[in-house]
């Protein structure tokens, strides 16, 4: 039968890859301690579990049916155990998925001018001026009178309102009047209507 020789280059690989696999620490283990001189020992308590299934790998070492705590010794020509530093490189952390976050660029709203605010103000007042007086004298002008035609005098109608009262016996003065008034005033000057009130209320 052939036997394996193993070295200290080796069995320290061996030591370290076990340790990085059960996450030992080597200055407070909790499963393989160093025994100075001797090789390394296993601590860790060992129960007995359910048998293994085809898929999984068998255990390097079978323990006894006994809870007793094993020895693994591993003998080395010169197994003097100085501080054997290992160097253990820290697993590498599982990185989180990264979220993708879309991010909207902060857009100030658009604010007018304010120069077209006030030209456009200026606008509109000057509308409401112009418009405002026309409004008034649409809805402010008083109704037109009726009048009634009381006599024709020298081609000029006397015409007095229909809500006055009768002016019939002032009528040889209003004509006489109105024939006065016609001699300085001749042409263009001539009237065309004369209406006559009463001062009654």
């Amino acid at each position: 039968a052939q036997g394996f020789e193993v070295d200290d280059s080796s069995l320290t690989q061996a030591v370290s890859t076990l340790r990085k696999m059960l996450k030992d620490s080597t200055k407070s283990p909790e499963f393989v301690k160093t025994v100075p001189k001797r090789g390394y020992q296993f601590i860790a308590t060992v129960e007995r579990s359910a048998p293994l299934s085809s898929n999984d790998q068998p255990a390097v070492a079978e323990i006894a049916e006994n809870d007793v705590e094993p020895i693994l010794t591993f003998a080395t020509p010169t197994a003097t155990e100085e501080a054997i530093t290992e160097t253990v490189k820290p697993e590498p952390i599982a990185k989180a998925q990264e979220s993708k976050v879309e991010v909207e660029p902060a857009t100030a709203p658009v604010s007018t001018p304010v120069k077209n605010t006030n030209k456009w103000l200026t606008f509109w007042l000057l509308l409401i001026a112009f418009i405002m007086p026309i409004l008034v004298l649409t809805f402010t002008n008083p109704a037109e009178s009726e009048f009634k035609t009381l006599a024709e005098v020298d081609g000029v109608k006397v015409q007095s309102p229909v809500n006055h009262p009768d002016l019939s016996s002032w009528l040889p003065a209003i004509e006489k009047c109105v024939l006065c008034y016609n001699t300085n005033h001749t042409g263009m000057l001539k009237p065309t209507e004369v209406i006559a009130t009463s001062g009654q209320p």
